[in-house]
């Protein structure tokens, strides 16, 4: 949801940069102030989390600066006494920071072009090795109780205090629990700030745990296998009737205590959890993570299905679970099958373009101009502001009886990045009918747009509920558990959609946007997503008719 400053967007820009004279120097002694630290730097906005590690010239990963989910490595940097001086990338577009200890912390400013960023960090924990695993867990426990809760502003104070119980009580038995059972403790302890962006990363923003190689997704009439390895292409359409023996409603339910969400969000995230034999082995609902077994119903007469893992391939990437549904996203691996691949005929509008952050198609039998934006970040080969301009035109040209504009994918990402195309947008298809299509992937930045036409008015929402409320918490960062390697996300940005006032004292995202409940609600069942029909927007043009 992050608002990326002019300086820290150009980061994205300069993450794959290395090498420098970091690389080329000799080794240099090791200094007091080596190692990590870790802070704020002040903005106009929201703090932004950031992490910065020196190392001595010459070692090997070098110095590196993480930032907005990115790690930069330094390509020079020069510590002398107390004070440190570092770059990454060169010319016009080359960030320079340089800092000095002050009271314990190091106090500093990040430079680039025009822009500068005063920051405060402390040093990060020099963790002792641990003698066992039990006080490997203590020391990953000990970092969420002191750096992580002081970081985060999403919990309440009685939110707070149920998250320190529950990890006091975790802590006391970490030499009876098995390793599944103390990230799932974990994940729902984070989970009780009940903030769907502070979270434990797992599964979804990064693979931690190993995965069954079947996808899932709930559909109007249940729970089906949408993606598989080719070795399981026989379970591709069968209904998951049960999972471990729980039927698949209540297993649902049963995961849904380690993220923060709401029904639809819950939803979303649940197709994780439940193809994750660690995790369920951490609930309790298997004895053993070497296999799962599923009651399966609708698929040539099998009843029952047994599910071994796949090696665990980590990824600090988002992993988005609506990838499985079309055979145009080549997911995490391109050899798998997908339960379309062999439908003739096209598919529909909501499933041609998955790869792509944003596109749009006039359709001339309808008459209406079809706008998907997949993702609020700028795509490599057309940034948002280009693609805004060709979006326009085609809006001048075509005079469309009605506009949609379809984000039930959009997780998220810079919410400014499309203001200015979505005032001018909402301002240019005023008089003609509008419809924002929403689903339950619809998250943070995906939202903010949605609460945008919302307070505007005069557009009609259809599809499922968004994937979170309307006062949240976001942008933040990551701690990084010293032992397990398993980053736990912050919330220290707040978000007000509602008419409801920001929370004092605090940078604010602030809208004033009546709620966005669905007019017209529609979600797929299996029959409709096989036959390639998108229930919303059949609403859309059912409406268009009438």
């Amino acid at each position: 949801m992050t608002p990326l400053l002019r300086t820290a967007s150009i980061f994205l820009a300069t993450s794959i940069l290395g090498g420098g004279l970091a690389a080329q120097q000799p080794a240099a002694p090791e200094s007091a102030l080596h190692g990590s630290w870790e802070g704020v730097m002040q903005s106009s906005g929201w703090p932004q989390f950031i992490t910065l590690t020196l190392r001595p010239q010459g070692a090997e990963p070098g110095s590196t600066l993480e930032v907005l989910g990115q790690t930069l490595k330094a390509s020079e940097a020069r510590v002398a006494g107390d004070s440190v001086v570092m770059r990454i990338g060169e010319g016009p577009r080359a960030v320079l920071i340089d800092g000095a200890v002050r009271d314990r912390g190091l106090v500093g400013r990040l430079r680039q072009g025009a822009d500068t960023l005063a920051f405060t960090l402390r040093r990060v924990p020099d963790y002792p090795k641990p003698r066992d695993r039990v006080e490997a867990w203590r020391q990953d426990i000990d970092a969420l109780t002191t750096r992580f809760v002081e970081l985060d502003r999403s919990f309440t104070t009685a939110e707070r205090a149920r998250f320190l119980e529950h990890l006091a009580g975790t802590r006391g038995r970490l030499a009876e629990l098995n390793d599944d059972e103390v990230v799932v403790r974990l994940a729902s302890a984070i989970a009780l700030a009940n903030n769907a962006h502070t979270r434990l990363y797992i599964l979804r923003n990064a693979t931690e745990l190993r995965r069954l190689p079947v996808r899932l997704w709930w559909f109007s009439d249940g729970l089906y296998v949408v993606r598989t390895t080719p070795e399981h292409r026989r379970l591709l359409g069968c209904r998951i009737d049960a999972v471990a023996g729980v039927d698949a409603r209540e297993a649902r339910e049963r995961v849904a205590p380690l993220f923060a969400a709401n029904r639809s969000w819950g939803d979303y995230m649940s197709v994780y959890s439940l193809t994750s034999p660690e995790v369920l082995r951490g609930l309790g609902m298997i004895a053993s993570a070497d296999s799962v077994a599923f009651a399966v119903s609708r698929c040539g007469g099998a009843s029952r299905a047994v599910v071994r893992p796949l090696p665990l391939a980590r990824r600090d990437r988002a992993v988005e679970a609506w990838w499985d549904l079309t055979p145009r996203h080549p997911g995490i691996d391109s050899t798998w099958v997908q339960a379309l691949s062999a439908r003739g005929g096209a598919l529909p509008l909501y499933l041609r373009n998955p790869t792509r952050n944003y596109w749009f198609e006039y359709v001339p039998e309808s008459g209406v101009l079809y706008f998907q934006y997949n993702r609020s970040q700028d795509a490599a080969d057309e940034n948002t502001a280009r693609f805004g301009e060709r979006l326009l035109a085609a809006l001048a040209e075509h005079r469309p009886k009605a506009f949609v504009m379809d984000v039930r994918f959009n997780t998220g990402g810079n919410l400014t990045l499309a203001a200015g195309l979505m005032k001018t947008l909402e301002e240019r298809t005023r008089g003609i009918p509008r419809f924002i299509v929403t689903g339950r992937a619809t998250f943070s930045a995906g939202i903010s747009q949605v609460a945008l036409w919302r307070q505007a008015g005069d557009v009609t929402i259809v599809g499922e509920p968004v994937g979170d409320e309307l006062e949240t918490w976001a942008e933040g960062g990551n701690v990084r558990l010293p032992n397990s390697g398993i980053k736990a996300h912050f919330a220290n940005g707040a978000h007000s959609y509602s008419p409801a006032p920001c929370p004092p004292d605090t940078p604010c995202y602030d809208l004033a946007s009546p709620p966005l409940t669905p007019d017209v609600r529609a979600m797929a069942s299996w029959a409709d997503y096989r036959a390639g029909r998108d229930p919303a927007l059949d609403a859309i043009l059912a409406r268009l008719a009438r």
